[in-house]
């Protein structure tokens, strides 16, 4: 029998359609929580998109079971294993509402977080919000998202340079915005590409309200990153270079940053960069919720060779 959920119940075809869209990879321990916490969502019209990268482990046959019995629910399996960006630009680009949502296939989303999204989001292209972390038993470990970064909404992409506040679950964003991003790049998250392009417009936000609870493990994907070298630094300014939609100005003080890097190819140590930095920290390290003597000593290690 299929299962009406409580959105459905109170179906509204005036609310536009807000197309979820999950990736899952051998995700079978905590995926029927998140999705029951998605389908139990108060907004009455959304549409759930699931991208499944080739698990070997029970998440298709959970996948399976939660699709035949929730009409709004649409899932494949790919023919090989994407990897994590790939897959949600797979997922994102299968979604029909003229608004998308990301989802991690860990979480518990609070029932409002949609309604709340779609009040708020305006004239603005996308908008996020802060998140409870949780452990692997759902208890809630006293930390948030805004524990240690600070939000920056409007014209911010000189924030979003160094360091990324806006994860992908926390995300909605109108569809439009797609249209401005040609591919998501090797080498970057996906969710901080998509804040960059809309800082470039000026047209982000967020909420401070804990939408979310998120499971923060030792098998999540990003809990396995290791802290970014100078390498990937300089790769990341040079993907924040090309991009069309990057400020002029903004596009000369990245240029100057990357010759101080180049500095550190022929020097133990680049002055050049290092004041840059200095004079700019507050605004490339605005993001992360450090101590000025702990940024100095970030920016004093920038600036030198490894």
């Amino acid at each position: 029998m299929e299962r009406i959920t409580k959105a459905q119940k109170i179906m509204d075809v005036k609310q536009p359609l807000v197309s979820i869209a999950l990736c899952t990879y051998n995700g079978e321990k905590f995926l029927a929580k998140q999705l029951d916490s998605i389908l139990n969502q108060d907004y009455p019209n959304v549409e759930i998109i699931i991208s499944d990268d080739l698990s070997n482990d029970g998440t298709a046959a959970i996948l399976e079971d939660y699709a035949a019995k929730n009409r709004n629910i649409k899932f494949w399996i790919n023919d090989s294993n994407l990897g994590f960006n790939q897959n949600f630009k797979k997922a994102i680009n299968n979604c029909v509402g003229d608004f998308i949502a990301i989802a991690d296939q860990d979480d518990i989303w609070l029932e409002n977080k949609i309604t709340l999204l779609i009040k708020n989001i305006g004239d603005d292209l996308l908008i996020y919000h802060d998140s409870e972390f949780i452990d692997d038993q759902d208890v809630p470990t006293g930390k948030s998202t805004l524990s240690h970064h600070r939000f920056v909404k409007g014209n911010c992409s000189k924030n979003l340079l160094y360091y990324n506040c806006v994860s992908g679950h926390t995300c909605l964003f109108k569809k439009e915005l797609l249209k401005l991003i040609q591919n998501f790049p090797s080498g970057l998250y996906y969710d901080w590409w998509l804040a960059y392009t809309a800082a470039c417009t000026g047209k982000i936000s967020y909420l401070t309200d804990k939408l979310v609870r998120h499971r923060k493990h030792t098998e999540s994907s990003t809990s396995k990153d290791k802290i970014e070298a100078k390498s990937l630094r300089k790769m990341h300014l040079n993907l924040f270079l090309s991009h069309p939609l990057t400020p002029k100005k903004l596009k000369e003080f990245i240029q100057s940053l990357l010759i101080g890097y180049d500095e550190l190819n022929r020097n133990t140590f680049s002055l050049k960069l290092f004041t840059l930095l200095l004079t700019n920290f507050t605004s490339l390290y605005y993001i992360r919720k450090r101590s000025v003597f702990s940024l100095l000593k970030i920016m004093y290690r920038e600036s030198k060779s490894n």
